[in-house]
């Protein structure tokens, strides 16, 4: 009889959970603070989505060139070098006092966040050969906890110093667990597999791996790739400018201070770990597009109800929607790990991440120009739409025919 040689999920996930979750921190942190930050600079709301803009573009852009390079390279290597470095940026945040150089640095520090989630994300494709979508759900619980307890580290930090010193403090945990991923390396409790495993049976048999060129036309004229990136587009659309946007309408719309509005931010971010679970759990179970389909339709009229309610209400409304709307993120990590040959998963989640961050981060400056023109609680309208959109995407029959070649 055939022994099942796959990993155990937990000691293989502990470190990439731990170093997803801190990704995260540092990923949402900028957008956790947008009311003391555009307090600062006195900026508008758009100037403050373009600055959160240019930061999760930085990422979207850089995941391209992060996914080529984990096709190829050690992709351990890739990680380390990307947390180091974002610890240095981190620190350096704290010495700079003008918007230019502030830009910048978050420029570059949205670069060297994007090394992570292609190495992670393939070494996991790569790893575990079944239950995938339950494996990416467990991974994606790291990112969950970093996204929920970002607005809580950041708001408390700030009740006692400048909104820099949580970029200064956050600088130590990802030195620190950047030469713990290095030493598990060394000492050989941790292998990145590399091109070496090309062992999935269910690769989808219209792409394969004889050359990136080829790839990418590949996915391009495949439908079910396509309505993946978009939806995972709409995705990132609705969570980057829910990120930025929801702590300033805490802020403007029901009076609560800049500091308290950036820590009641996480009854959105809290629920995530769950809805991530459940996802990548039902996935296995019902497949992705239902799961997809899902999450989007019932969130959709939580977040359309926000701006009417008293604040007790819209904080139950928003703790709802972040339950139930980070359910489509495992799903649609599972379907591209299905959908692509092993030799190019790092390359597809590269695109996958560029679609969440690069093409996703246009909310920042769309629903900033929508604030400015016609009151922040407006932001939440354009989210409606795109949520609506996802829905309708992922109806197996529309879908089908939308994309059809």
């Amino acid at each position: 009889m055939k022994m099942n040689t796959q990993p155990a999920p937990a000691p293989t996930l502990v470190p990439f959970i731990a170093l997803h979750g801190l990704m995260h921190i540092l990923a949402t942190t900028l957008p956790s603070l947008s009311p003391l930050v555009k307090a600062e600079f006195q900026l508008t709301n758009t100037g403050i989505g373009i600055l959160s803009f240019a930061f999760a573009t930085a990422i979207g852009l850089g995941s391209i060139l992060s996914g080529m390079l984990s096709d190829r390279y050690d992709g351990m290597m890739l990680i380390g070098i990307g947390f180091i470095s974002a610890a240095i940026f981190s620190g350096l945040l704290f010495l700079s006092y003008d918007l230019f150089s502030l830009t910048l640095i978050f420029i570059i520090m949205g670069f060297f966040l994007s090394l992570y989630h292609p190495s992670a994300l393939s070494y996991i494709a790569k790893t575990f050969k079944i239950r995938r979508g339950k494996v990416f759900g467990v991974h994606e619980i790291g990112g969950s906890v970093g996204i929920a307890i970002a607005p809580l580290i950041a708001g408390f930090i700030c009740f006692y110093t400048g909104w820099r010193f949580v970029y200064l403090f956050l600088a130590f945990p990802a030195t620190f667990f950047t030469f713990l991923l290095f030493r598990m390396v060394r000492e050989g409790k941790m292998e990145w597999v590399g091109n070496k495993q090309m062992l999935f049976s269910d690769a989808n048999p219209n792409i394969n791996s004889v050359g990136l060129k080829l790839f990418l036309r590949q996915a391009i004229s495949t439908g079910s790739i396509r309505r993946i990136y978009v939806t995972e587009g709409l995705f990132g659309f609705v969570i980057g400018g829910s990120l930025t946007f929801i702590p300033i309408f805490l802020n403007e719309a029901k009076g609560l201070s800049p500091d308290l509005a950036v820590i009641l931010t996480c009854v959105f971010t809290g629920g995530g770990a769950i809805g991530k679970f459940v996802g990548g759990h039902f996935s296995d179970l019902v497949g992705g597009r239902k799961v997809m389909a899902y999450g989007f339709f019932l969130a959709a009229p939580l977040f359309f109800i926000v701006p009417f309610l008293p604040l007790m209400w819209t904080i139950l409304a928003l703790a709802l929607a972040g339950l139930i709307f980070p359910t489509i993120l495992p799903a649609i990590i599972t379907t591209i790990g299905k959908e692509v040959p092993v030799s190019r998963t790092g390359i597809a989640f590269g695109l996958m991440m560029f679609a969440g961050f690069g093409l996703g981060s246009a909310s920042r400056i769309i629903l900033g120009l929508v604030s400015d023109s016609f009151g922040i609680s407006t932001v939440f309208y354009p989210i409606v739409i795109a949520v609506l959109f996802g829905g309708c995407l992922n109806v197996c029959i529309p879908a089908r025919r939308f994309f059809a070649k």
